[in-house]
């Protein structure tokens, strides 16, 4: 049923995202941040809408530690197509999202990201996502934070993926700290019980941020893999395996 009136909800949503697009058509063209502020909020809107349809109870850990006088890259591990609306729910800073280029075929997903100023990555593209990765170095060096999931895709198993190392030249060409974001239980919602929404209680956890320039020398150079390790264990003691 959860799943049933989700789909109809996105539809309303479509329907009455036309007029607010044409309007930040407008004031994109004027101030593409204000076009940017405005957005996020409409999308924190309808995403705590989608949770609270779908059941879901969240937890939100460590939220105070993500730096506020600077933008910074969330770096998080990715289980579920729910990591993203508990991620917009939980940023406290004006966030662009890296995602796969197949989101682009959904209506009104692809126009919201559009005005958030998302981006978007081609896995059989090498050119083009380092052209993805220099335009997100540009945005946080004009102050927006920028959210990736190194791991490329979803992941649901306890043992992250190896993290993709040019995701991290954000971070470093950039120049802003690493947020290390680890989200559990989001897969139970969906993932788990395709096509059908169960609901359940998701967490979301941010950790010290990392400063790049402040690591030795080996861990700057496999910075992915650092950022890996600290997230692994970040997640193992999230899901009891360590104290």
């Amino acid at each position: 049923m959860r799943s049933i009136i989700m789909v109809i909800v996105y539809l309303i949503i479509c329907i009455l995202s036309i007029p607010f697009l044409l309007v930040l058509l407008l004031v994109r063209a004027i101030n593409q941040r204000a076009a940017a502020v405005f957005s996020q909020k409409i999308v924190w809107l309808a995403f705590r809408l989608c949770m609270l349809i779908s059941g879901c109870k969240r937890e939100i850990v460590g939220r105070e530690k993500v730096p506020m006088d600077t933008a910074v890259m969330y770096a998080a591990n990715h289980r579920s197509f729910y990591d993203i609306i508990l991620m917009y729910t939980a940023v406290p800073n004006q966030t662009l999202f890296i995602a796969k280029k197949e989101l682009r075929k959904f209506v009104c997903i692809a126009q919201w990201m559009y005005f958030l100023n998302c981006l978007f990555l081609d896995r059989g593209d090498i050119k083009q996502n380092l052209q993805t990765i220099l335009k997100a170095v540009e945005l946080v060096k004009n102050n927006y934070s920028v959210y990736i999931a190194p791991e490329g895709t979803r992941n649901a198993t306890d043992e992250l993926l190896p993290f993709h190392e040019g995701s991290m030249k954000i971070a470093t060409k950039g120049k802003v700290p690493i947020v290390p974001v680890v989200f559990t239980g989001t897969e139970e919602i969906l993932e788990k019980h395709l096509p059908w929404i169960h609901r359940g209680k998701i967490r979301i956890e941010f950790g010290d941020p990392i400063y790049p320039d402040q690591l030795e020398k080996e861990q700057k150079k496999h910075l992915g893999e650092y950022t890996r390790g600290v997230i692994q264990q970040m997640y193992d003691k999230a899901i009891g395996k360590v104290s």
